[in-house]
C-alpha cells in the first residue's frame, strides 16, 4: 500500500472510532444540519380593554379578575399568573417585559414551577442585584439548560438556579408578591412574554439550481456544491444564481 493509501485508511480508523461514518461526512452534496430559534410561545397582550388574557396559553390563580388586558398590548395582574405550558427541552430562554414596583426578587416577577405547580427544590444563588423601578418596563430573563437556570434584568445576571433534578419539565409564573405600586398594592404589568428553545434541522435532498425555475420561500437549492435556502419566493433568471443574491437566497 502506498503513502496515500495509508493516509486514507488512518482517515478511515478515525472517523469510525469517533462514531462518525466516514461515508456520511465525505458524501458529496450533503446538506448540514444547522441549529435554528423555534419560538414556542408567545404573547404580546394584544386584545379590547378589560379582557382576560388568551386562556389557551394562561392560568389565572388569583380569579379572572386578577389579569386584564388595556387594549393597549398589556396585560395588568394583580395576583398569579401561570403558564398552561411546560418546557421540557433541554435548553432555551425565556424572556417578558415587566413593569412592576418592587425593590428585589426576579425570582418571583418570573420564576417557574414544576409540572406539578410546586416551587422546584434546588440551590439558588445570588449573582448581583435586581433592582428596579416602576417607571418603565424591564427585560426579565431567564436561559436555561439541563442543569441550572441563569436569571438576568436588562442583561445583568442576577440570580442562578441549579435544580435538584436536571432535566425536569417546568412552567411559567408571573406574580406580584415581591413589590407593589406607588399606592402600595400589588401590581404589575406585561408587554410581553417569549419562550424559544434551539432547534437542530437537517435540509432534505436539494436539486440542483436552475434558472427560469419557480421556487417557493423555504426550498433548499444546490449551487456549485453548496446548499442554500429559497428566502422569498421568485422565478429565477440567469444572472440572478444563489451566490450571487443573498437576498434572495440563504447559504446553509
Amino acid at each position: 500500500m502506498n503513502g496515500r493509501g495509508l493516509l486514507r485508511s488512518a482517515v478511515a480508523a478515525v472517523l469510525i472510532v469517533s462514531g462518525v461514518p466516514a461515508a456520511v461526512l465525505g458524501r458529496p452534496g450533503t446538506a448540514a444540519a444547522e441549529t435554528v430559534t423555534r419560538t414556542v410561545l408567545s404573547d404580546d397582550f394584544d386584545g379590547a380593554a378589560g379582557s382576560t388574557p388568551d386562556d389557551g396559553r394562561w392560568l389565572i390563580e388569583s380569579g379572572r379578575r386578577g389579569a386584564r388586558l388595556d387594549g393597549q398590548g398589556h396585560l395588568s395582574v394583580a395576583g398569579l399568573l401561570r403558564s398552561k405550558a411546560t418546557f421540557a427541552q433541554a435548553s432555551g430562554r425565556v424572556e417578558a417585559r415587566i413593569r412592576m414596583w418592587r425593590s428585589g426578587g426576579a425570582w418571583r416577577a418570573l420564576g417557574v414551577l414544576d409540572a406539578g405547580g410546586a416551587l422546584p427544590a434546588g440551590r439558588v444563588e445570588v449573582l448581583g442585584d435586581d433592582q428596579v423601578d416602576g417607571d418603565d418596563f424591564h427585560t426579565y430573563a431567564i436561559d436555561w439548560t439541563r442543569t441550572t437556570m441563569t436569571w438576568t434584568v436588562d442583561g445583568r445576571q442576577v440570580l442562578r438556579f441549579t435544580p435538584e433534578t436536571p432535566g425536569q419539565a417546568f412552567g411559567l409564573a408571573l406574580n406580584t408578591t415581591s413589590g407593589g405600586d406607588r399606592r402600595g398594592g400589588a401590581w404589575m404589568q406585561l408587554d410581553s412574554v417569549r419562550v424559544t428553545v434551539p432547534v437542530t434541522v437537517t435540509p432534505p435532498p436539494a436539486p440542483a439550481w436552475k434558472a427560469y425555475t419557480t421556487y417557493q420561500a423555504g426550498q433548499f437549492v444546490k449551487f456549485k456544491g453548496a446548499t442554500y435556502r429559497v428566502k422569498e419566493p421568485h422565478t429565477a433568471l440567469p444572472g440572478w444564481q444563489p451566490d450571487r443574491v443573498p437576498g434572495v437566497f440563504q447559504k446553509i
